[in-house]
């Protein structure tokens, strides 16, 4: 780690510093399926018993041998120490051994030189620049021992006369990026946070100022207010102004794209404003991919070829803070894309790289909370980091997916199918022998299931279902392999461009099985599955290396259920670590009941805790609800109902003179009642299964034009939560049911650790992510206070207490069996 002390103008680092902190040049790297920390444990071992072997053979030979070296640049004093693996003397010359391990085979080993491992090759290097400057004549060895099956392979290393330039330029560099951030801060410092908007909205102020007091005490704070408050501005505002004043940096981590927009739009309004700001949204890499297809390969894509040279360059960098038709240090995702094609240079790679700079990160909850994407700017400083939670009543699924990997049957087929028919079978016959161990492995298992399972589906407890030994002797088989398979694959492309590639699939899931399986205790279960359509695919022996089809074979037929699931039913333990380790954190949404449920899915620290909710600064009298009970929307009941709850929403649909929505649970619902619905002349809008982005910005563009338009949609989808739809953007929603989970044996699972570890089964399982759906829905309308607007929730189940626990305090619910006469006097009124 690289350490400034700016009063004494000092700077301690390591050698590894040095030669990984530097600019980096050439190609985006190739894409890789392997385990870091898998590999470290084993290469530690490798070294262990090589130095061990040297000791005993070698009475010259120290290990873990401390060499330093002190030069002064840019007027700091640099003192940098290294660590070798080993050092010994042949005659007058002092040894130095540095020992690397490698996935390479011994054969393939062998052909390498020290041009293909640089780094390492540098590392030796510059430690024999150390001993030289101490006047230490040395020579130099790389020993290269491969993790497959141990064989070694040992390169000369000689001393580079032109190593000491390099050295002052590599220093140059990182000494000038610390002075920048320096300057960038003191400039910080000394800047007055601007409000977003004009004026504070009523509650906004106050709200401020109890954010900011959290925030200075370090401390953890779920907050609920009505959705339309403005908690994203208050919010970013009280943020911001402890981040400037703290030499701290924010992260805004939403669960949608609309929500970075918000977020988006205030940064620039602060920009506007003259605040020195860095903000920078982080985009998924498909929806800004400028490519024809989404592959990140040299050979492919002309935006990966000589990325790094490109952005070095051209300055891309800083040009991107200041896009000469933009707000100056909060550029939009189309800014970005624009400068990156301007340059032929990957957008979502100069994004990532704009993190190293940002003050303010937008990106969607992967890039914080999920351990196999977060963003190494993160993880490696998390005290840095004052971090903001929107519309957190997502976070608790999506961090039970983190810890839920899946391993299909039908990636392990498909990845075989792939490798035999390659020319050069020898080459991939170890990728074609584990991937058919992976496939035997699995179908072993779905054999073990029962015929009289429920949905073909059987749980076990974490050891039981699982062999933990064949986990991880499969995942170390994937890890061996893996540069080979991206050596293969830059060479010889296994799949055309812009399609799955299936080793990598499987590969990869595999080592997020093996990574949760050692992070998972009693709360995470092993699901074994087998569509009902299992044994329509069968495979011949491996000895005949061929496909044969079983009579029953359908060739349209692809299956995505049968393997295996892990399921993380709690992700608290999860969430624990990353919010313990960052400087404050505010979880804020409109849906937040219960507070105990979230507090402690979480995983927020009680002795950092405090809970919040803002009551609306809305009229009351501006927004309607009405809750019909005359039907039920139970899915037993449904066909029985389904003629009187049509007339229900034809009633309101007829009443209601504006834009509005009708939610329903699901998409077999909502299509099942459309041929029941009459709009007259009313134009419609109908959410899709699978939408394009593209598809919902249209969409929602054309719902804000408010021309009576009707918008059927599902509870939970894009539309029923995250998006503003002020004044007569939406008018009125009409909610079809609480929106309960699917019935199955995961949500079962769920509620039976609920019991047992809450005692809140039910609630937890069911009521709340149900609930949170609805409350959210009805939150589209009333935005603001000259917003008027009405709810209308159709079903029996509203009536009961335990679902009216859920309903907004700012409601006053009314009780009717025709909500038509109650709309038009409203509307009237």
């Amino acid at each position: 780690m690289l350490r400034f002390n700016d009063t004494e103008k000092v700077l301690e680092l390591g050698v590894h510093d040095l030669i990984e902190a530097g600019p980096r040049r050439g190609d985006l790297r190739l894409q890789i399926a392997w385990s870091a920390r898998a590999r470290m444990r084993a290469g530690q071992e490798v070294h262990t018993m090589y130095q061990g072997h040297r000791a005993e053979e070698d009475e010259h030979f120290r290990r873990e041998v401390t060499l330093k070296h002190t030069l002064m640049v840019r007027g700091w004093e640099v003192r940098i120490s290294g660590r070798l693996d080993g050092l010994s003397r042949e005659g007058e010359w002092e040894v130095v051994e540095e020992v690397k391990s490698t996935t390479l085979p011994t054969p393939r080993l062998l052909e390498r030189t020290s041009e293909d491992f640089p780094a390492w090759t540098r590392q030796v290097q510059l430690y024999l620049w150390f001993l030289s400057a101490a006047r230490r004549p040395a020579i130099g060895r790389l020993i290269l021992i491969s993790l497959l099956d141990g064989g070694q392979h040992i390169l000369p290393i000689d001393e580079n006369g032109e190593l000491g330039h390099w050295v002052e330029a590599q220093l140059d560099w990182i000494l000038h990026q610390h002075e920048s951030r320096q300057a960038w801060l003191a400039r910080r410092r000394q800047a007055a946070v601007p409000f977003a908007h004009p004026s504070f909205r009523d509650g906004q102020q106050e709200l401020t100022a109890e954010v900011e007091e959290t925030l200075a005490r370090g401390g953890h704070l779920l907050l609920s207010a009505p959705t339309g408050y403005g908690k994203t501005a208050a919010v970013l505002h009280a943020a911001l102004r402890h981040a400037y004043a703290h030499d701290k940096r924010v992260f805004f981590a939403t669960a949608r794209t609309t929500q970075q927009q918000i977020a988006g739009d205030v940064a620039r309004l602060v920009a506007e404003q003259g605040l020195p700001i860095r903000a920078v949204q982080i985009r998924a890499r498909e929806k800004i991919c400028l490519n024809e297809v989404v592959i990140c390969r040299s050979d492919s894509c002309r935006y990966a070829a000589d990325y790094h040279d490109k952005i070095r360059d051209g300055d891309v960098l800083d040009r991107m803070w200041e896009p000469p038709d933009g707000v100056t240090g909060a550029p939009t995702v189309d800014e970005i894309v624009t400068l990156a094609d301007r340059h032929q240079a990957c957008p979502f790679a100069l994004t990532i790289d704009s993190v190293a700079q940002a003050d303010l990160i937008i990106g969607d909850f992967n890039y914080l909370f999920d351990p196999s994407v977060r963003l190494a700017q993160v993880s490696d400083q998390m005290s840095d980091w004052v971090v903001v939670v929107d519309e957190a009543h997502n976070l608790p699924d999506r961090a039970m997916g983190y810890g839920s990997p899946q391993v299909l049957l039908s990636h392990a087929d498909t990845a075989v199918d792939l490798l035999m028919e390659q020319p050069d079978f020898a080459r991939v016959r170890p990728l074609v022998e584990l991937a058919e161990d992976t496939a035997d492995w699995l179908r072993a298992g779905v054999e073990r299931i029962p015929r009289n399972a429920r949905d073909g589906e059987v749980a076990y407890a974490l050891e039981e279902g699982l062999d933990a030994h064949t986990v991880r002797e499969l995942s170390d088989r994937f890890d061996g392999l893996a540069i080979d398979y991206a050596l293969l694959s830059a060479s010889q492309p296994m799949v055309p461009a812009g399609q799955t590639d299936p080793w990598l699939e499987l590969a990869r899931a595999m080592l997020r099985l093996r990574s949760a399986l050692e992070r998972g205790g009693d709360e995470t279960v092993v699901l074994w599955r087998k569509d009902r359509r299992y044994g329509r695919r069968h495979r011949a022996p491996r000895q005949q290396l061929s496909l044969v089809a079983g009579p029953a074979r359908d060739a349209d037929f692809e299956d995505t259920t049968t393997g295996l699931r892990l399921l993380c039913r709690d992700p608290s333990g999860l969430l624990r670590p990353v919010m313990a380790g960052l400087d404050s954190v505010v979880c804020m949404s409109a849906t937040l009941t219960p507070s105990d449920f979230y507090t402690r899915l979480l995983g927020m620290d009680e002795d950092r805790l405090s809970v919040q909710t803002r009551p609306s600064p809305f009229p009351p009298e501006n927004r309607a609800v009405w809750l019909v009970p005359s039907v039920s929307t139970q899915y037993r009941h449904r066909e029985r109902d389904q003629a009187a709850t049509a007339a229900i929403l034809n009633e309101s649909i007829a009443a209601t003179p504006g834009n509005m929505a009708v939610f329903f649970p699901s998409f077999a619902f909502m299509e099942s009642m459309v041929p029941l619905l009459e709009m007259g002349d009313r134009p419609v809008l109908q959410q899709g299964r699978g939408m394009s982005e593209s598809a919902r910005a249209e969409l929602l563009d054309t719902l804000r034009e408010g021309a009576g338009h009707v918008l059927l949609a599902v509870l939970g989808g894009i539309f029923s939560e995250g998006v503003d739809l002020p004044g007569e953007a939406l008018v009125a929603a009409v909610v079809v049911g609480p929106s309960l989970p699917q019935a199955n044996l995961s949500r079962r699972l769920l509620q039976e650790w609920y019991q047992q570890r809450y005692e809140e089964g039910f609630r937890y399982a069911w009521l709340v992510p149900g609930m949170s759906r609805v409350v959210q829905a009805a939150g589209r309308v009333v935005r603001s206070a000259e917003d008027r607007g009405a709810v209308v929730l159709v079903g029996q189940r509203f009536l009961q207490r335990d679902y009216q626990a859920f309903f907004p305090p700012e409601w006053f619910v009314q009780k009717t069996s025709s909500p038509g006469e109650g709309l038009r006097g409203f509307w009237e009124g």
